[in-house]
């Protein structure tokens, strides 16, 4: 930061303190020790400690727009880099690899998260240049136990600790991963209890990382956030990291989206993580100024199966390095020997700690679930009362899920149709018995990928015209880099699974694109990975979800990323501040709302219209009352001329056509402007969202966008009822 920059933050925080004094009858100084952080880089404001009524006085000065209370939110590859296209089938950069072209030098990547642990070898600087790009203003809070290098080359902390030493250091492992994954050093020989052992290293493995760390076990304070998003901007990273959740507010007291704001505004791309919790968990991070990532499988499964003394063998999934050899035990389910008559069937059957009797549990395999407790806690209680293994059934909702969890004792997970078998047997036989055998990795399994079953989900909370996710990544059984002192023994390496996975993939691949085609805009950038993602797996079916059930864009949004297509789109839809101003207009922001959302005055225009005007690489329509025009403009970023043609796919109920119907660009810069026509059909129109698509194609690229359409019924427009309602 230059004198003058420091002149201007130091006038920023004393007129931060004069406001607080005047509210709060203090000093100009004592009120200074109240104020937590100033936001002076990119972001005028700051987060103090006050009374609710001071607040509300705070709130009615001139030229405040926005007084809102601090929250909490929650912090959400060896094989991963072959699956997305960078590497061969030998490890080797693959001969179409965007590799070839850059692998992200000069590039910083701002990791807003729990920090990092730096001694890990995918954060060594060997081979990097001596110099740090120029571009660079950060710092490094470095100390006698925390250093950076040319790799890691800034970190900061921020907020209370819990305990934890005062330093950037990850105490947890989520930073850790989440750095490796984005931008990792290349290391050889990493395995996790001897699975998956191979190279591991990050999407743009020459980039630079600055680490901030915003969270402490796992909890991250809505003012330490800001102040990262803050700092990462003034310090000019070109790509920031989000895998942290957050309140899915209104976009102007939402921290991530008035942070990622402010970073698009400035030129630097931003990606988040979708959020995990599973069936039912709704999307997170949904601005459309952010990338926002669902989180999917890669070719690579853990079977550790079980097979029962009549011969019958069940898949099975585990991550353990625990052998009970080749020896059958006495099988029994633990929904027969529960420890007291009081006992209730479900603990008995989720093998709860205390719920099983421990003489008829001890030197046996305990059948269980669904479970009803944390994996370790069931594993801790069966081996207080000595049983040898246990084999997990996954879901009483008949699914058949198959996840690779985390086992400390001989254990794997069954899909419920083979519990159901396993538990048959015990019933029929008069000694049942069964072993487990070790996991091993397999890869190149179909179907791949499988999106996570904690992947959060659409429609969009916040916005509903704007789809989200925007795209999916790899996400499910991740090996990165770990920190050393979040588990006893200490792990270098770790199996990680989550969106927070997922999202660290896009960055990496939003800084090789940034790299690349450094002229591109992050609305460009994102355009090129959304209109260039699949939506097939590798069995040609469209991609399935955690369910086994077909998938659609609201668990994938686009598609699944192909770095070697978004290298090249052919077409982009941009955007700028302009354009999202406009946004926040139509979706019925306050000319208040919009300074408290931008820093700078909204001024609406008298007619609005709706979210789904943004120029977006998807269109999503809700609400939908008999039909509607959505226009949107292409740019050319190719250097040769070409007129692309339109395919379209509509939803089912809904006529789709497009004006013009070809579109000829004749340079690079180029831009096109075209309209698509909706019109719904309620002769056959579903009562639920539909789904279709568009592409613009010429011989070399395929421009796909998807649809998404919700119609209001007839009776909501005043039409006649539909007799197959009555």
């Amino acid at each position: 930061m230059g004198a003058a920059d420091e002149h201007h933050s130091h006038l920023l925080s004393s007129h931060h303190a004069q406001m607080l004094a005047s509210v709060s009858n203090r000093s100009v100084e004592s009120a200074m020790e109240t104020i937590v952080h100033s936001y002076t880089r990119a972001i005028n404001g700051f987060a103090a400690k006050m009374l609710p009524s001071q607040a509300s006085m705070l709130q009615q000065m001139p030229g405040v727009v926005s007084v809102f209370e601090d929250y909490t939110v929650s912090l959400q590859t060896t094989r991963s880099i072959n699956f997305i296209g960078l590497e061969d089938a030998s490890g080797n950069t693959a001969a179409n690899s965007l590799w070839k072209k850059t692998m992200g030098e000069n590039m910083i990547i701002g990791v807003l998260d729990s920090g990092v642990w730096p001694e890990s070898a995918s954060f060594s600087d060997a081979g990097l240049p001596a110099s740090l790009p120029a571009k660079w203003h950060g710092s490094c809070a470095s100390s006698a136990s925390f250093t950076c290098n040319r790799k890691v080359i800034g970190a900061r902390y921020y907020g209370f600790s819990g305990g934890s030493p005062l330093n950037p250091r990850d105490v947890t492992g989520h930073g850790s991963h989440v750095s490796s994954i984005a931008a990792g050093a290349r290391v050889a020989g990493v395995d996790d209890l001897g699975l998956a052992r191979g190279t591991a290293k990050g999407v743009a493995p020459q980039a630079r990382i600055a680490v901030y760390k915003i969270c402490w076990a796992e909890k991250c304070a809505g003012a330490d956030v800001l102040k990262g998003w803050d700092d990462a901007i003034g310090d000019g990273v070109d790509v920031i990291n989000y895998s942290v959740g957050n309140s899915n507010s209104p976009y102007w007291s939402d921290v991530a989206s008035i942070g990622g704001f402010h970073a698009v505004r400035k030129g630097v791309v931003v990606v988040a993580a979708a959020a995990n919790g599973g069936i039912g968990c709704v999307v997170q991070n949904t601005a459309p100024w952010v990338t926002t990532v669902a989180a999917s499988t890669i070719d690579r499964r853990f079977p550790s199966n079980v097979v029962l003394g009549d011969g019958s063998v069940y898949q099975g999934s585990s991550i353990n390095n625990i052998s009970l050899g080749n020896s059958f035990y006495p099988l029994v389910n633990g929904r027969d020997i529960p420890a007291k008559p009081t006992t209730s069937p479900e603990s008995a059957m989720g093998c709860s700690p205390g719920a099983l009797d421990p003489a008829k549990a001890q030197g046996k395999i305990v059948l269980c679930g669904p479970p009803s407790v944390d994996f370790k806690d069931i594993a801790d209680g069966l081996k207080a009362i000595g049983a040898v293994g246990f084999i997990m059934g996954n879901d009483a909702d008949g699914k058949e899920r198959l996840l690779s969890l985390r086992f400390t004792m001989p254990a794997t997970e069954v899909g419920n149709t083979a519990a159901n078998s396993i538990s048959s047997y015990i019933k029929s036989s008069r000694n049942p018995t069964a072993k487990i055998i070790p996991p091993t990795t397999v890869i190149n399994q179909k179907p791949s990928p499988m999106m996570g079953i904690f992947s959060c989900k659409g429609p969009n909370p916040v916005v509903s015209d704007i789809l989200k996710p925007d795209v999916t990544a790899p996400g499910v059984d991740i090996l990165a880099a770990w920190s050393e002192a979040a588990d006893k023994p200490p792990l270098k390496y770790k199996f990680a699974s989550g969106t927070s996975m997922a999202s660290p993939h896009v960055a990496g691949l939003s800084t090789l694109l940034k790299s690349l085609h450094s002229d591109w805009s992050p609305a460009a950038i994102k355009s090129a990975i959304m209109t260039t993602a699949y939506t097939q797996d590798n069995t040609g079916k469209t991609i399935l979800d955690g369910d086994y059930d077909v998938a659609g864009p609201f668990n994938y949004g686009s598609g699944h990323i192909n770095p070697v297509a978004a290298a090249d789109p052919g077409l982009v839809y941009d955007a700028g501040k302009q354009d999202y101003v406009a946004f926040l207009c139509n979706i019925g922001f306050s000319a208040g709302q919009i300074q408290a959302m931008t820093g700078e005055p909204g001024n609406c225009p008298a007619t609005r219209g709706r979210g789904s005007d943004l120029n977006y690489p998807s269109v999503t329509l809700t609400n939908l009352a008999r039909g509607a025009a959505v226009t949107r403009t292409l740019t050319s970023v190719s250097d040769s001329p070409s007129t692309y043609s339109i395919g379209i796919t509509p939803p089912s109920g809904i006529s789709v056509t497009v004006n013009p119907t070809s579109l000829t660009f004749s340079k690079k810069g180029e831009q096109k402007t075209f309209t698509l026509n909706f019109v719904v059909n309620y002769d056959f129109l579903p009562r639920q969202y539909v789904y279709g698509e568009y592409v613009w194609y010429d011989n070399t690229h395929t421009v796909r966008s998807p649809i998404v359409v919700n119609a209001v019924s007839r009776l909501a427009i005043g039409e006649e009822k539909l007799v197959s309602e009555i």
